[in-house]
């Protein structure tokens, strides 16, 4: 099969290797459609100094080929001997990390934060073996675009669970944002998308989403005075010092501010702690998802209760993998995924 192997920053080989055999409690899937995660493109720049293909110590090592990809769906071409309740040909979606079930994280159902976590995200690759109980089943009608967003709307439906308010801002309409707008939309809440790019203001105002324009997006005391009649809780869908310095400083009193974009390299903020003394501000983070997340997500993507296909902007073939993180790379387009069929 070719698989994508990381070999360095911006270095990536599609490398002809075996298919791996499936243990007994196993499943062989055949890739079918993949959308590129902001993780994987931090790999791929070497951001995150911490995945090369040849040292197992490593989160994505040999293991998974030096990359993290998670956003997949596929089919199932063969079953361990002690696998229950799948079939082949059965259309799936996985976690993209193991979870122990023993840890206290766990036992109180926070797999997400799980203490003897395990990246198994293998989605660069024709073929990729999974645990079966950390796999989940779509019906056979499923729209493989709709299907790949199963895990980025898990994780969505984490951060967005994290505001309770009813009034919602989101930094940064990327494809995350956009997804966590979309589905913040379908709960009932109003949304207001902050976003100092032109040209994502632009695809977020033609799906009929609130965003605000981005001369008024790079000033916070304009957005905090644009906010000012209504509880707002905020999400930060970018990383960075100067995002969650903002989040904070337009969040409302008592609101949560919530943390979603990861910042590599890491940074710090300087913090006057009587501003969270005295406003009851909450900052908190949002990582990976839960069972009940993922369930969530599935049961959307079957009811095709969100537009996820209008986030798709852009698809590459697998043997295109290095023009497809360019372009995800370039920012021009919202969501890109990959095709092996």
């Amino acid at each position: 099969m070719k698989a994508a192997i990381f070999k360095g920053p911006s270095n990536i080989e599609i490398s002809e290797i075996p298919i791996p055999k499936p243990g007994p409690d196993e499943l062989l899937i055949k890739n079918i459609r993949i959308g590129i995660c902001p993780t994987d493109l931090r790999y791929y720049k070497g951001l995150r100094k911490e995945s090369t293909y040849d040292n197992p110590l490593f989160t994505t090592g040999i293991d998974t080929y030096g990359l993290s990809g998670h956003e997949v769906v596929g089919e199932v071409v063969e079953l361990g001997d002690e696998v229950k309740g799948f079939e082949i040909g059965d259309i799936v979606t996985h976690e993209t990390f193991t979870y122990c079930g023993n840890c206290r994280y766990c036992k109180d159902g926070l797999i997400n934060l799980c203490e003897n976590k395990k990246d198994i995200a293998r989605g660069y690759s024709e073929y990729y073996k999974v645990p079966y109980k950390f796999v989940y089943k779509f019906s056979k009608s499923v729209d493989p675009k709709f299907g790949a967003f199963a895990e980025p709307l898990a994780v969505v439906i984490h951060a967005v669970k994290k505001v309770p308010q009813k009034n919602l801002a989101i930094l940064g309409a990327g494809p995350m944002g956009m997804l966590m707008a979309i589905y913040s939309r379908h709960l009932g809440k109003n949304v207001v998308l902050i976003e100092i790019k032109k040209s994502r203001y632009e695809f977020a105002r033609s799906l009929g989403i609130n965003a605000l324009p981005p001369d008024i997006s790079v000033n916070p005391s304009t957005i905090k005075e644009i906010l000012k009649d209504s509880i707002y809780g905020v999400i930060s869908s970018i990383g960075g010092r100067s995002a969650v310095e903002n989040a904070i400083s337009i969040a409302s009193d008592s609101a949560p501010i919530v943390i979603f974009g990861g910042t590599y390299p890491p940074d710090f903020i300087a913090l006057d702690l009587n501003t969270i003394h005295y406003s009851e501000k909450i900052i908190t983070g949002s990582t990976d998802h839960t069972r009940e997340d993922m369930k969530e997500s599935i049961e959307l993507i079957e009811k095709k209760a969100l537009p996820l296909d209008k986030l798709v902007t852009k698809e590459f073939k697998f043997q295109e993998l290095k023009n497809a993180f360019d372009a995800a790379l370039n920012g021009d387009e919202m969501k890109i995924q990959v095709t092996f069929v």
